[in-house]
């Protein structure tokens, strides 16, 4: 398994590691619930250096990531970041991405750790003019800063002004007694709290991380990473998206922009208006739902859990189920261990932060 600069660091504060998209990560360094408290109401970091980061520059390179996304790529202002998916012929969703725009000939692409080689592949398989994609995985490397808190500590150690970046802006980042050739700095996150990421040549990752250790920043794991995006109903890939996923029957529609000509917009049009599945939240009732627990309506199998967990901030059973679309969600009931539970359906997110 590939480890992350980080990893080291890891090990000296006794964090317990699991396999994710082929790297040996954190899962946990205490708890998950109190890595998870600290985030909802304090500040904690992530050690993200495992996902892929791509830069696509060149000339006449919107109409190039138009096709390949299905955002408005184009009409994304200088500094500003936007959701996005890339899709296969057939509409399923390869990867959900975040494009990150510099000027309109540089961008920055942070795709998921078990999808790099295959988005890079993709990418350049149907590069057009003069793009240029340049896999900076290797050379730069990731640490979210999530919470409530995340700003006041990160006025500790930087000079830029970040206090007043927006939510799903992009900036330089000029650190106080760090140099490095490359940083910058996105308010983003996967937590559904306050948050920025921070991307840094790979020579002063530890640098960085010792930094934030010295101003009492919890190091969180995978664990509590899960939980928190699970309230907040963001989706993970191989869970609530994969291949076989589309992003209309698990609600994503806001992400498309119908006026592009993108990778698997003739299969979306037929789906546009007659979505054939839904994802639903659920409150368990009794017991802990799991990836893939069956789902039940009147006594039918209608869809399956997709994530599943003990919520911390809510202190119940949550989750999330890929269902049919016109299935009855009055009465729905979930497999746990050979037992049929009732399960109860909220709207999404569960959690959602104060402004």
């Amino acid at each position: 398994m590939k480890r992350t600069r980080l990893y080291d660091e890891h090990k000296k504060l006794g964090a317990k590691f699991t396999e994710f998209g082929g790297w040996e990560m954190p899962v946990q360094y205490t708890s998950i619930i109190d890595e998870h408290n600290a985030v909802r109401t304090s500040v904690g970091m992530f050690d993200t250096a495992h996902m892929g980061i791509f830069t696509v520059i060149g000339e006449n390179i919107e109409k190039f990531l138009d096709y390949v996304t299905l955002g408005n790529i184009s009409g994304l202002p200088d500094k500003k970041a936007r959701y996005s998916m890339i899709l296969n012929e057939e509409g399923g969703i390869k990867d959900d991405i975040i494009v990150y725009k510099f000027s309109g000939e540089e961008y920055m692409i942070v795709v998921n750790a078990g999808n790099l080689e295959k988005d890079f592949d993709w990418l350049n398989k149907y590069k057009t003019g003069k793009a240029e994609i340049k896999n900076m995985s290797g050379d730069v490397c990731l640490i979210a800063i999530q919470g409530p808190k995340a700003v006041e500590i990160l006025r500790g150690i930087s000079k830029t002004d970040i206090a007043n970046m927006k939510y799903f802006t992009v900036s330089e980042l000029k650190l106080k007694d760090i140099n490095a050739d490359f940083c910058r700095i996105a308010r983003t996150g996967y937590t559904g709290e306050d948050g920025f990421e921070i991307f840094i040549s790979k020579e002063h990752i530890v640098e960085l991380w010792e930094k934030f250790m010295s101003f009492s920043v919890k190091p969180c794991g995978l664990g509590c990473r899960d939980t928190l995006r699970l309230e907040a109903c963001m989706p993970l890939h191989g869970y609530e998206i994969s291949e076989k996923i589309n992003p209309i029957d698990v609600g994503f529609q806001k992400t498309i922009n119908w006026d592009n000509d993108f990778i698997g917009k003739s299969k979306l049009l037929l789906l546009k208006d007659n979505p054939m599945k839904k994802l639903i939240a659920f409150e368990c009732l009794s017991g802990i739902a799991r990836n893939p627990n069956e789902v039940f309506s009147c006594n039918k199998k209608v869809g399956y859990v997709t994530s599943g967990s003990f919520s911390p901030t809510l202190k119940k059973a949550i989750g999330m189920a890929l269902i049919e679309a016109n299935a009855e969600t009055e009465e729905l009931e979930i497999e746990i261990h050979n037992n049929r539970r009732k399960v109860k359906t909220v709207p999404k997110p569960f959690y959602k932060r104060q402004k």
